[in-house]
């Protein structure tokens, strides 16, 4: 869950920070851009309007140039009389200004509100006809470039709530994570209550059937005078009593967490130790055991924990052969995983029972605890691996642990 409420934040922010950053850049680029338009359109009409004049010295063609960006243009010669203005009633008037000033100061460019009060780009240059200096003084209209900044106030706009929904959405989707979170959780503390008053229930089954035993030995023991028959009831004793501790070191190994310390192990070693554990039993059952292992794994484990784990499928697998047989473990390597192998000649687990044989209490036996399998599942999902079987009637089984190798 952590994991995956990172991952959602992390998203929108990183959206955020790159929208906020684009939108900003745009943002105050486009005054910039607007002003470097007008600038080009400006100066692109004055160089049209100075071909118009050394084509035409009497300026009648300037009254015939008009595009959609020209508010009026003028031009002003040097005694500062206006030679050509849009509006011709100002042909002939005197310039209020210091054209010479105005021609030996180069380009200029400003802002200004027209009498309609729209505000228009001013661009004052000097421009040549004849011989003739004049000042040409040109007003555009700006609504085209200020479009630019339009467009980026809009886009700013658009930016900030598609932010803000996705972050409302970020947090609807957080909050039904959470609460989808909490559900689970109040699943699994019901399904473990289950567990534990199922577990509780065969727990005490499981425990009866013994103590009901070691009571009545231990009723024979105390009225039987035959000291060789009263030794007979107390082996039997101790062989329910056995019984018992093996329940409940089984239920305590499948309570118990992974907390050991995990080491670097080489598991051909590992499976070596457990084929000398179960070699006299196997033996006594006329069981052969074969090891397959040409090449060296290893695997970061709790070694214990491994050892317990393959005891138990090989325990389960001379079980399967009270006649004698063939006991093969395997070992290879695929990919990065390591896949360990218990394979028996027994008689087979019936398809019917392969489904349930990992479920806790489970079991087929008269005698099992059927803790077995689902604990060795347990250790090898705790490293990080699995546990499978394939198995046939009158074939046998193979139960293959798979473990993460060390590189």
């Amino acid at each position: 869950m952590r994991k995956t409420t990172r991952l959602l934040l992390f998203i929108p922010l990183c959206f955020t920070v790159l929208v906020a950053w684009f939108a900003w850049s745009a943002y105050h680029a486009a005054p910039t851009l607007a002003a470097e338009n007008l600038r080009g359109a400006g100066l692109s009409i004055s160089a049209a309007i100075e071909q118009l004049m050394i084509a035409d010295p009497s300026f009648r063609s300037l009254a015939r140039y008009t595009t959609p960006d020209i508010a009026y243009f003028a031009l002003i010669d040097r005694q500062g009389v206006i030679r050509f203005h849009t509006y011709q009633g100002l042909i002939g008037q005197p310039f209020s200004g210091d054209v010479r000033y105005m021609l030996s100061n180069g380009i200029s460019e400003q802002r200004e509100r027209l009498g309609t009060g729209e505000e228009a780009y001013l661009l004052r240059t000097t421009v040549h006809a004849r011989h003739n200096e004049y000042l040409l003084t040109l007003a555009l209209h700006t609504y085209r470039a200020d479009q630019v900044i339009r467009r980026a106030n809009t886009g700013v706009t658009i930016v900030a709530a598609l932010t803000i929904a996705l972050w409302g959405l970020t947090l609807l989707t957080l909050g039904m994570f959470r609460r989808e979170e909490r559900h689970h959780r109040e699943m699994n503390r019901r399904e473990e209550l289950a567990r534990l008053g199922e577990m509780g229930a065969l727990m005490a089954h499981e425990i009866r059937n013994p103590l009901a035993g070691i009571k009545g030995f231990a009723q024979l023991v105390e009225t039987d005078d035959d000291i060789e028959q009263a030794r007979k009831h107390a082996e039997k004793i101790v062989a329910q009593s056995l019984r018992m501790e093996a329940l409940v070191n089984d239920l305590l190994a499948f309570a118990r967490d992974d907390q050991g310390e995990r080491q670097t192990a080489e598991l051909s070693e590992v499976i070596q130790e457990c084929v000398v554990l179960v070699g006299i039993e196997a033996a006594a059952q006329n069981v052969t055991i074969k090891v397959d292992a040409p090449v060296p794994l290893r695997a970061h484990v709790v070694a214990d924990r491994i050892v317990q784990l393959l005891l138990n499928l090989m325990k389960n697998a001379l079980q399967a052969m009270p006649d004698g047989g063939v006991l093969t473990i395997g070992l290879r390597q695929k990919s990065t995983t390591a896949h360990i192998s218990v394979k028996d000649s027994g008689s087979g687990i019936a398809p019917e029972h392969l489904r349930h044989i990992f479920e806790p209490f489970w079991t087929s036996k008269a005698q099992g605890t059927g803790l077995g399998l689902a604990l060795c599942r347990k250790v090898a999902e705790e490293h990080g691996g699995g546990l499978s079987v394939k198995s046939s009637l009158g074939a046998g089984s193979e139960f293959i642990v798979t473990l993460p190798v060390v590189k």
